[in-house]
This record gives C-alpha cells, structure tokens and sequence, in this order.
C-alpha cells in the first residue's frame, strides 16, 4: 500500500488546498451571492463526496490494527525471500514481486495519518455548513 501512502497524502493536499480556499474572504463572498438552487447542489455534492472518502478512511483506519499485527511475520518474509535469491537466482522477478507486495504491506499510514485527514475533512465539512 505504498501507493496508498502516496494517495493520502495526494488526498490530504487537495483537502488542505479546499479548505485554504474556502477560507478566502473572497470566495465566501462569491458564495453568499450564487443563489441556493445552484449553490446547495453542488455543495451536497461536495459533502457527499467527503462522506465517501471519511467511511473509506475510517475502515482503513479500524483495519489497521489487523494488518500491523503480522509486521514481524513480514519481515521474517522478507528476509526468507532475500535469501532465496540466492539459491534460485532464475527467479529473481518472482521474488522481487513478493518483496513488493510485502513491502507494500509493511508502509501501510498510520492510524495517526487517517486520523489527521478525517479531522481536515471535518473542518471542510464545518466550513461547508457556515457557507
């Protein structure tokens, strides 16, 4: 899941740019002029969408504790799969494959990286509601 990694802090990014962005003075003046019937769709829109991705989030985050309880397992994995490279250097690829799915494993966020994002998500949330 390094790209997991890699799309939650993409995420996070473009959370903390949405959130700058409603925080312009200028744009919440904007806002308050668009009439409702344009505005409140597009902005259910937005919070449905933020809905998705804290429930997608939150399960990550429950799952976590089962998935960094095998951490020891992966590296005894792992170095089983380096020392294989010695005795069967034709399979090298097959190897390296392994070694990524359980690198990929072992980078999974933190509980404390989730949690960071689902409170930006909330603030947005809150931004959204005072709009």
């Amino acid at each position: 899941m390094a790209d997991t990694d890699n799309t939650l802090q993409q995420l996070k990014t473009a959370l903390q740019e949405v959130s700058a962005f409603l925080d312009k003075p200028e744009v919440r003046t904007a806002l308050g002029q668009i009439p409702a019937s344009i505005k409140d769709p597009v902005m259910d829109g937005l919070r449905t969408v933020l809905g998705v991705i804290q429930t997608a989030l939150n399960e990550l985050k429950n799952n976590l504790s089962a998935v960094t309880t095998v951490q020891d397992l992966l590296k005894v994995i792992n170095d089983l799969l380096t020392a294989a490279e010695g005795l069967a250097p034709g399979q090298k690829d097959t190897l390296d494959s392994v070694k990524t799915i359980v690198k990929t494993l072992q980078d999974l966020p933190s509980a404390a990286e989730i949690e960071e994002i689902l409170n930006l998500i909330q603030q947005i949330v809150n931004k959204l509601q005072n709009l």
